[in-house]
């Protein structure tokens, strides 16, 4: 099964789960990707994410649809994240194409003020993250082809390697809401329950 393959296959199963088990999970991912918003964020970018990222897009673009924006006295708006967005372990979110854009911008942006190209690298995709800290996952776009590690990154450290895929990342997710379990994997000692047809972890 190719990695694209892989990918597919377990959100597929990770959201059939959510719709059959936790439906307000459910209802924050949003719908795929368009091919308008693929560009863009390539455009953004400066170049192409890989084939892993954009299938998953494809399929929701990301899973913050139930996130709102308030107006802040004087100017500007603030981002409200809403609780359901958080479908991964610790309550972390999955990234659509505007918030990888501006992550990825952001990351960098700080990268450049501190003179340090090793605190956030161009190729660097935050694809998972917390809504509040600097806490996730990272896809690798700078190997070859056909290939796109996954990179853990936290506060006050650098990101480090983590899975050799995204495929890696997701499947081990669709065996512990199945199964309740996923020894020998990242998420293996986390646990999760469903509340007012939320997944809460």
């Amino acid at each position: 099964m190719s990695q694209v393959d892989e990918v597919i296959s377990a959100w597929e199963r990770i959201v059939r789960w959510l719709e059959d088990h936790a439906p307000a999970s459910a209802q924050a991912l949003h719908p795929p990707a368009t091919n308008g918003d693929i560009h863009r964020l390539n455009e953004r970018l400066g170049f192409d994410i890989p084939d892993v990222l954009e299938a998953w897009l494809r399929m929701n673009n990301g899973s913050t649809a139930k996130d709102t924006t308030q107006p802040i006295p004087g100017g500007g708006v603030a981002l409200i994240k809403h609780v359901d967005s958080g479908l991964f372990p610790s309550g972390m979110a999955f990234h659509g194409c505007d918030e990888i854009a501006r992550e990825h911008d952001d990351y960098l942006h700080i990268a450049r003020g501190m003179a340090d190209e090793d605190y956030w690298k161009p190729a660097w995709l935050p694809v998972i993250a917390l809504p509040d800290a600097p806490y996730g996952f990272i896809l690798d776009a700078g190997q070859p082809k056909g290939t796109a590690p996954v990179l853990r990154f936290a506060e006050a450290s650098y990101p480090k390697p983590h899975l050799p895929s995204l495929g890696d990342l997701l499947r081990p997710m669709a065996d512990l809401l199945e199964h309740g379990e996923a020894p020998r994997t990242f998420p293996e000692h986390r646990r999760f329950t469903v509340t007012s047809g939320r997944l809460d972890w």
